[in-house]
């Protein structure tokens, strides 16, 4: 079994592989929203992560900054860095995630999107920080959209090259329900469902995010939310971040 750190800075490089731009913070599933032409998206945000494995406990911050472009209004275009430091141990910028969203179907309350991305290796794989290889993969991506209730679901698939030993072949499965209590305010129940990179692993990393958005106004979001999972994912985080919207 893996360390809690080693857990820890696992779970922080495949957030990038998996989420270098997801739908909304805190959530972990994507929709099919996008900026619009010339719409300009900048996602700030940050966690607080605490695991136990065997008695040791291991504390962590994580931060990430996600900056979207609307070239067409179907399309975006994403770049994502991200920084993580373990309490007592490692630091540093983790792997860099380039993305692109395109909704290709839109029918009333129903449509669907593509998501393909890549992650660089700018994070030290030696630390564990990167995986040392450029990565690849896709999210197919369902939202269907009522006045006041949305259900966002995704499948994605990830070849996580790597130098670290861990598998090559991951799978996710992820779904959320968002219910809008008033104009500003969102409520948001998420799930989602990985395949572990450590090949030691015989379980599959499940994760509950029960989170919260309030649109200080129109272009300001802020957000909050706890993540739970299971052994062997990362035990819970507290979750954070603001949200900035601009025309071009």
């Amino acid at each position: 079994m893996r360390s809690s750190q080693s857990r820890l800075l696992l779970a922080a490089a495949a957030f990038l592989a998996w989420h270098g731009a997801h739908a909304a913070h805190p959530v972990i599933n994507e929709d099919t929203g996008t900026q619009g032409t010339g719409g300009w998206h900048l996602e700030l945000n940050a966690e607080r992560t605490r695991d136990t494995v065997e008695g040791v406990t291991e504390r962590a911050r994580q931060s990430a900054a996600t900056l979207s472009y609307g070239p067409l209004d179907s399309v975006d275009l994403q770049l994502t860095v991200a920084h993580l430091r373990v309490r007592g141990g490692e630091r540093g910028a983790l792997d860099t995630a380039l993305d692109l969203k395109w909704r290709f179907y839109e029918e009333a309350a129903l449509s669907f999107a593509l998501k393909p991305g890549l992650t660089l290796p700018t994070g030290d794989e030696e630390a564990g920080r990167g995986s040392g290889e450029a990565t690849w993969g896709a999210l197919a991506i369902a939202s269907y959209q009522l006045e006041r209730w949305a259900l966002h679901g995704h499948a994605g698939y990830r070849r996580n090259r790597n130098r670290l030993g861990e598998r090559e072949a991951l799978w996710q499965l992820a779904g959320a329900l968002w219910y809008n209590a008033t104009p500003a305010l969102a409520l948001i129940v998420d799930l989602s469902l990985d395949r572990d990179p450590d090949p030691a692993s015989g379980s599959e990393l499940r994760q509950t995010v029960l989170g919260v958005i309030y649109g200080v106004t129109k272009d300001v979001d802020l957000d909050a939310g706890m993540r739970w999972g299971n052994d062997p994912a990362i035990d819970r985080a507290l979750l954070f971040g603001v949200t900035l919207r601009w025309p071009g």
